[in-house]
């Protein structure tokens, strides 16, 4: 059972919160997922399930992309006179079309920025797949600085530094989420806001 988040962290973890759910709130998207995806990490961060948050928030970000990927396809299969009964399932189908295929074809229509493009490549590899796929040591590496740190005792000590022996314990895993996942959420919703603009004509 989770309890509120004003009861679980300090004034300045709840103020942090507070503006993630304030500018989710103002958020709007037209895919019924989505929508059904940003109730979800409103309840995760009221709950102060970080970790949940930032996996919904990171599903909520791919989603939208592949909204406005579906909507760029219907257009284009529309103006081509092809008739396309279910573009979401016809994306779908195709295995090669990814979010990161769907972000390029973005960029090379100009429909988002150069800084949107890459800030958004980058959250997902950083963020998006090693939280989806449970890889802890790949979110830590990538979102701290524990794999140089490691090298560097390493190298005071004159070990034979192999980073396979580098491991996340419970303690560096909990350290990590409580003091990046709200900043990476609000990451998410900074790139969320900015596909929200996105428009496709």
């Amino acid at each position: 059972m989770s309890r509120d988040y004003k009861k679980q962290f300090g004034k300045n973890t709840v103020k942090r919160i507070d503006n993630c759910l304030d500018r989710l709130n103002h958020l709007r998207f037209s895919g019924q997922a989505s929508h059904y995806y940003k109730i979800d990490l409103d309840l995760c961060l009221r709950g102060g399930a970080l970790l949940g948050a930032l996996h919904v928030a990171s599903s909520l970000l791919e989603i939208v992309v592949r909204e406005i990927g579906i909507k760029k396809f219907s257009l284009e299969a529309n103006s081509q006179q092809s008739t396309t009964e279910n573009a979401q399932r016809e994306i779908e189908a195709k295995r090669n079309v990814t979010f990161k295929t769907i972000i390029d074809d973005l960029s090379q229509s100009d429909l988002i920025s150069t800084d949107l493009y890459t800030k958004s490549k980058a959250f997902y590899d950083y963020v998006r797949i090693p939280i989806h796929h449970g890889l802890p040591l790949r979110f830590v590496e990538r979102n701290t600085n524990r794999n140089e740190e490691y090298k560097l005792i390493c190298e005071i000590f004159g070990h034979d530094c192999d980073i396979s022996e580098f491991s996340v314990d419970m303690h560096t895993f909990e350290d990590v989420v409580e003091n990046i996942t709200i900043d990476l959420v609000a990451d998410s919703i900074t790139l969320l806001e900015a596909f929200s603009n996105v428009r496709i004509i």
